[in-house]
């Protein structure tokens, strides 16, 4: 067996370190919760303890118990303490997206950067020749603080993890919602910027292939397609990579007899391939180098006092339609978490795309 198979030592073990933390933290959250999220964590600390005296990460929580807040600390809070626990949680949110797994540019909030639009003229000059000047056009790019949102209510019960595989199943969940959404926002086309609200997708305003047809041979002609139209516009490429739904990475392995594509990605005719399903109805071509990102933190809050509309649509702002539902009456718990990040192209040509696809497996 080739041992380029094999994942690497330090992988695997970075993997298995990432695990724990994430369970470590998700076990912190229901401790604060067990102690009404109280500001300063002693009680969480030693509701922890208790519930698990051996979990890896238990010294780490402890340290929490001498931290001291105060008003000019923006950054304290209940979770500041287990921060490596937190950011574990950030990385493997991350690491889930369509985002973590391309080789973007980050950048900082608030601050600008520069740009390059264009590509400089370069030319042959002959001896004793007026040598002539060339030029690069830049742009100046701001991300400005950009947040998404999301609330999971639980019971009461399921957020004190009482049944063995909880931990594991709200991470899960918590992870699998922000990462649905931030890749839907980053890939849509239809996805316009909202001023002071969200970004435009990187496709978004991008012209798209229209697709040759339903079949599998209109799928590998119109990649084909794909490919060549996006080295022609970006022929020094840094990272290139074609995103896609599994069902079309399957359905393109299958007509290409293709030994590295699989359903969960790989590399098509040496491009590397991006497996997901909020690609939708697009395949996506991009020069990751040329996306810049700003990314925060994830910040959690949790009530089960409040009264929030049951809805993934709700009335904004309320009328006497609306129909609230009072947690603590039903014993409920509300979490939420808020994600800072946004993104924008440095150039349109560093992304092509095929839309709207309807490609039939089997044809």
């Amino acid at each position: 067996m080739s041992t380029t198979t094999l994942p690497r030592l330090r992988d695997y073990t970075h993997d298995l370190d990432l695990h724990q933390r994430t369970i470590s933290f998700v076990r912190y959250l229901s401790a604060l919760h067990e102690n009404k999220w109280a500001p300063v964590p002693l009680g969480a600390v030693q509701t922890f303890a208790r519930r698990w005296p051996r979990d890896a990460y238990r010294e780490v929580v402890e340290k929490a118990a001498v931290n001291v807040g105060t008003m000019s600390d923006t950054d304290w809070a209940p979770l500041a303490a287990v921060r490596p626990l937190a950011n574990a949680f950030v990385e493997y949110a991350y690491a889930a997206t369509v985002l973590g797994k391309l080789a973007v540019t980050t950048v900082p909030f608030n601050a600008s950067v520069p740009a390059q639009t264009t590509p400089g003229v370069f030319t042959w000059v002959g001896e004793n020749k007026v040598k002539p000047l060339t030029k690069f056009d830049y742009a100046t790019v701001t991300l400005g603080v950009a947040k998404s949102t999301g609330m999971l209510v639980l019971t009461d019960e399921l957020l004190k993890l009482s049944s063995p595989g909880t931990e594991t199943f709200l991470r899960n969940a918590l992870t699998n919602g922000v990462s649905a959404f931030v890749d839907a926002q980053f890939l849509d086309p239809s996805v316009a910027a909202v001023a002071n609200v969200h970004p435009a997708s990187i496709t978004n305003g991008v012209t798209p292939i229209t697709p040759s047809g339903t079949t599998s041979a209109a799928l590998k002609n119109d990649v084909s397609k794909l490919l060549g139209d996006f080295f022609a516009a970006n022929p020094d490429v840094a990272s290139a990579a074609l995103v896609c739904t599994p069902s079309i990475a399957a359905m393109l392995a299958g007509v290409s007899n293709s030994p590295t594509l699989m359903m969960s990605g790989g590399t098509y005719q040496g491009v590397p391939v991006v497996a997901s399903a909020s690609a939708g109805t697009a395949i996506v071509m991009v020069d990751a180098s040329q996306i810049l990102v700003a990314s925060g933190g994830i910040r959690f809050d949790s009530s089960r006092n409040a009264s929030v509309q049951m809805s993934d649509a709700p009335t904004d702002p309320p009328t006497a339609a609306s129909v609230p539902i009072s947690l603590w009456q039903e014993n409920l718990v509300a979490l939420r978490v808020e994600y800072a990040i946004t993104w924008t192209r440095a150039r349109t040509s560093a992304v092509k795309l095929i839309s709207p696809t309807a490609y039939v497996a089997g044809t």
